[in-house]
Parts: structure tokens; C-alpha cells; sequence
């Protein structure tokens, strides 16, 4: 098995057209991604090479994306699919490109007013609650791993 090194304008699991990497985290690694089929640009997550020999992550893994899809709710990022690559048999999930910043960036730059702080604290609560409803338990709760998204129109919430 040939575990993936994805580099721009590679193209994954058939239909991801790697343009940079994003982020990295204890389970998996961020791409900003072209859908080709869809010439839409996702966010594609790939387990870390490290821990996709070990069933139990595997399992995890495969868990989180499949439960994802099923979540709907405007506080949570929504994966739009989700499965294994067969040149690699690396799990992935497609997820929506979401602008903002990670709420550890914004604290490094700026104290949040008391205001603020209640309303991602808010927010933050209706999106664990809707995983919670789901069967996902989130696990890693921290700055670094809530996103701070901008609003796409006047009024709607921010994930």
C-alpha cells in the first residue's frame, strides 16, 4: 500500500484536484481541493499516513465522516462525501470550503468582547449539540479545533 503525498494539481481518489495544503491535525491532514466533477472547491481531510495502518483510527475515522454526513446543521461544517482511496486505501472525506479563522488565530490577534465570546460560546453550543443528537462526541475540544467562519449573508450564523 502506498501511502499518499499529496502535492497541488495531483488529482485523489479520482475526482480532488489537490491546490494547497490547509491545516493538519492529530488524525488527519487539510487540503483545499477542486471537486472536478463538480468544479467546486471543498476541503479534503485524509487520514495521516501514520495511523492509517491501525484499524481501531481506521474505524474512527471512517465514523466521524460517515456520522458527519449525516449531521445537518448550520453550526457544523457538512461533509459532502466521504470514502476510501483505492490507489491508497487511505479513508477521506469531502467537506465545504469554509472562510474565517480558526478561533486560536483570532485570540492571538484580539481579545473577544464579553458579547462575542457569548455568541460563539452559543453557537458553539447548538453545533455540539447537534453532533451530540447524532452520536458523534467531539473529543478534542479546543481554540485550535473551533472555526470561526464568515457569515454568507447578512444575519446567518458562522460555523
Amino acid at each position: 500500500m502506498a501511502l499518499p503525498q499529496l502535492v497541488p494539481g495531483m488529482i485523489f481518489a479520482r475526482d480532488y484536484r489537490v491546490l494547497r495544503h490547509l491545516s493538519a491535525g492529530g488524525m488527519g491532514a487539510v487540503y483545499v481541493v477542486e471537486q472536478v466533477s463538480t468544479q467546486r472547491q471543498r476541503a479534503l481531510k485524509i487520514m495521516l499516513p501514520d495511523l492509517v495502518r491501525d484499524p481501531k483510527n481506521r474505524e474512527r475515522f471512517t465514523q466521524e465522516a460517515t456520522v458527519g454526513a449525516r449531521i445537518r446543521s448550520d453550526h457544523l461544517v457538512e461533509v459532502v462525501a466521504a470514502g476510501i482511496d483505492e490507489a491508497t486505501e487511505t479513508p477521506w472525506m469531502a467537506m465545504e470550503l469554509l472562510e474565517g479563522d480558526e478561533l486560536a488565530k483570532v485570540l492571538e490577534q484580539r481579545a473577544l468582547s464579553p458579547g462575542e465570546l457569548l455568541e460563539v460560546f452559543r453557537q458553539l453550543c447548538h453545533g455540539l449539540g447537534a453532533a451530540h443528537r447524532g452520536g458523534l462526541v467531539h473529543r478534542d475540544l479546543k481554540p485550535q479545533n473551533i472555526f470561526l467562519a464568515h457569515a454568507r449573508r447578512e444575519g446567518s450564523p458562522t460555523r
